[in-house]
């Protein structure tokens, strides 16, 4: 086999080592290591010259601290590449005697190992490619990965283990790659022990991490996956016993509680055979799933982690306790014999539609990013559960976020078309038929603020497809209606936004004003100051701040002053909408256009057809056909910006002046500047969610509004 292993010199390798070995070994280590990086070599091929240096000693010293010691290097740099441990971790593994006390070097103790040790600034490390084959010669010799794994947790998590070793360890066992379209379903460790070993291995590891690190969720959560995912005979009961372990040591967190309705859903899934089975399986997963979502209804997010009483932190709103209650929902009702449905449906009916509204609302108003959405079955799970609750068409819904969807319909961006539901574009009849409806149903009861809002929004969506329908209600009508709810003190997102279309200035100037051209006001105090803040307010009793802000929202309709106006809009949403959309990309709704009136503003539907052209044309001419490859381009050129210099677009949209802040700072993540922009020659403080272009080449800014109010694209 020695011929295989020769240098770029032509040298067998083996015999090049034994002879450089003899005269300078810190020549050689180095010689070797610039061979080993050099020469293209294969995965048994290093395995091999591994056995032939290392064998003899594995097979005698299995459990010489070197050996331990070069087991734990070789299985973090497997699996964590960019991991190394401290001299003083790795002298601690070896033991007495220390070079400080006159023992030998550190290189002398870990021979023949030392050849593969890189140390730099007191830190040891194996390169990525030996470690790998490390491990799998480790395993030859009986040196498993879980057994190396458990010692070294054994070895570092003592009274006070150091943070970076509690970090290698969580990753080791916990870290879950994507994988083609998801995550993997455990870490890539935990995964190699289970399909390498047994799967009472992979138990014993998150067992010890569990033991030993009994402050930490994430072990026992893990195992209980474990035991439901890949676990044989009474797998339940175990990962039932898990989850539990994990809530206890975070009763407060809506993730871990989701362990527990996970193992119940399953169970019910795959065990519940009797009624009497169904029943208690069934209700024990709704249960659950109720309690994950009261848990993150008391999450914060992030910014709020210095709040008094602040129990539980989330990046995002988890949502699944409400998803999981649907999935339950369908499962148990497929599961009951068919005389014990109606009781069933009739029972759960008004949960399922408030859990459909809720996500109805959450997945028009945002995505989880700029480029992706929810899984496909996502929706789908919704739809299904919701039409076998109610008998409604989930498609044919009129509330507000139902409305918007509308113009979706038949569209690649539709909801229900990823989601794999056959549907057609609704004609100018039917939306005709929808504002009729909807106007109907408001005048029998003009205080329903609901109603209101659908019935303006249902006039705005009709104007998108025929902007001189006879149907159409006059402006005018439409801005009183919106003047009388705000007048009682009406304050949802939905509102305000209609408010804000419908009393946004018909013309935008042509030049940005001069200095002295604006007006003159004196200067402001501290309190006048505070109160053009999105965030500063009055806060005296609700009915006072209630009649105060009506005040307000009257003076603005009558001499609409947007500065004014989008901020109490901000406000509305932060108050009922912001806990839910944290972390996510909140959707454009609609977009301002060159047209007067309702025909100024531009339904995303609109501009994501053209868009979707696009990208039909240029996959053609590639011969693409992938659904998922569309999709992906699509979302880039939102992403990328490049819709905007699309001219169809540029035709349609009325550009907008902008004043870029002196210091553009790029935004973290779902972090969104703000630049200011002019409607009347006002300036109105906007988002943009990208970093401000200070090029000095010209630029066109167009404005879009989602439910949070105006954003600068």
């Amino acid at each position: 086999m020695e011929s295989f292993f020769v240098t770029s010199s032509g040298i067998p390798l083996v015999h090049f080592f034994l002879a450089e070995k003899k005269r300078n070994n810190r020549i050689c280590i180095l010689l070797l290591m610039s061979e080993l990086t050099t020469m293209e070599w294969t995965h048994q091929n290093i395995i091999c010259f591994l056995r032939s240096n290392f064998g003899e000693h594995l097979q005698r010293n299995p459990d010489a601290t070197n050996t331990q010691l070069f087991s734990f290097l070789a299985l973090l740099n497997a699996y964590l590449p960019q991991s190394s441990l401290l001299m003083s971790e790795c002298q601690q593994i070896l033991g007495p005697p220390d070079p400080i006390d006159g023992g030998p070097p550190f290189e002398e103790r870990m021979k023949p190992f030392n050849i593969l040790i890189k140390i730099s600034d007191q830190c040891c490390s194996i390169d990525p490619v030996s470690a790998q084959c490390s491990v799998q010669l480790l395993a030859e010799y009986g040196i498993s990965r879980s057994t190396t794994v458990k010692k070294l947790i054994i070895s570092l998590c003592g009274d006070h283990p150091k943070k970076y070793v509690l970090t290698f360890i969580k990753d080791l066992l916990t870290n879950r790659k994507v994988g083609g379209k998801r995550k993997n379903k455990f870490s890539r460790l935990i995964e190699d022990i289970t399909d390498e070993e047994i799967f009472s291995h992979a138990v014993s590891v998150l067992k010890t991490a569990s033991d030993k690190l009994r402050q930490n969720l994430i072990y026992p959560q893990t195992l209980a996956r474990l035991y439901y995912i890949r676990g044989g005979k009474n797998k339940y009961n175990q990962a039932e016993k898990w989850a539990k372990t994990a809530i206890e040591r975070a009763p407060n967190n809506s993730y871990v509680a989701d362990t527990l309705g996970q193992v119940y859903k399953n169970r019910l899934m795959k065990e519940a055979r009797t009624l009497e089975d169904t029943e208690r399986m069934g209700n024990e997963a709704l249960k659950a799933f109720e309690d994950v979502e009261k848990k993150a209804e008391g999450e914060e997010g992030q910014d709020m982690m210095e709040m008094a009483g602040t129990l539980s932190i989330s990046k995002t709103f988890n949502n699944r306790g409400l998803f999981g209650f649907i999935q339950v929902a369908q499962i148990f009702l497929t599961k009951l014999p068919r005389q014990e449905r109606r009781r069933y449906i009739q029972n759960l009916k008004m949960k399922i539609e408030a859990k459909f509204d809720f996500f109805e609302r959450y997945l028009t108003f945002s995505q989880p990013d700029e480029t992706s959405t929810e899984p496909r079955y996502f929706w789908k799970d919704i739809v299904l559960c919701y039409e076998k609750f109610t008998t409604e068409k989930a498609a044919e819904s009129v509330s507000f976020p139902g409305l918007l969807e509308a113009l979706n319909r038949g569209l690649f961006t539709s909801k229900g078309r990823r989601a794999g539901f056959v549907e057609a574009e609704l004609t100018v009849s039917d939306l005709e038929r929808i504002q009729e409806d909807l106007r109907t149903a408001y005048e029998a009861d003009p205080d329903n603020v609901q109603a209101a809002e659908s019935y303006v929004l249902s006039n705005i969506i009709l104007g998108q497809e025929m902007h001189d329908s006879p149907k159409l209600t006059p402006l005018s009508e439409l801005q009183a209606i919106i003047n009388r709810l705000l007048e009682t003190g009406s304050k949802t997102p939905e509102l305000h936004l209609m408010a804000v279309l419908l009393f946004w200035p018909d013309e935008e100037p042509e030049t940005v004003p001069d200095e002295e051209d604006e007006e003159v006001e004196p200067p402001a105090t501290e309190d006048e100051e505070s109160e053009d803040e999105c965030r500063e307010f009055d806060t005296r009793d609700e009915e006072e701040e209630t009649s105060a802000e009506s005040e307000q929202s009257l003076e603005l309709l009558s001499n609409p002053d947007m500065k004014r106006y989008v901020a109490l809009m901000e406000k509305a949403y932060m108050t009922s909408d912001a806990k839910y959309h944290r972390g996510r990309c909140l959707l454009p709704l609609f977009f301002l256009g060159k047209g007067s009136g309702l025909s100024r503003w531009i339904h995303k539907s609109r501009l994501d057809k053209i868009v979707e052209n696009e990208v039909n044309n240029e996959l053609a001419a590639e011969s693409v056909e992938s659904a998922e490859e569309k999709w992906k381009l699509f979302s880039k050129k939102w992403a990328d910006g490049d819709v905007w210099q699309i001219p169809e677009i540029q035709d349609m949209l009325l550009p907008i002046q902008v004043e870029l802040p002196n210091s553009p700072t790029t935004p973290q993540e779902h972090e969104e500047e703000e630049v200011l922009a002019y409607a009347r020659a006002k300036k109105i403080k906007v988002k943009t969610n990208r970093e401000p272009n200070s090029s000095p080449c010209p630029v066109l800014f167009y404005l879009g509004f989602t439910i949070q109010g105006p954003v600068v694209f």
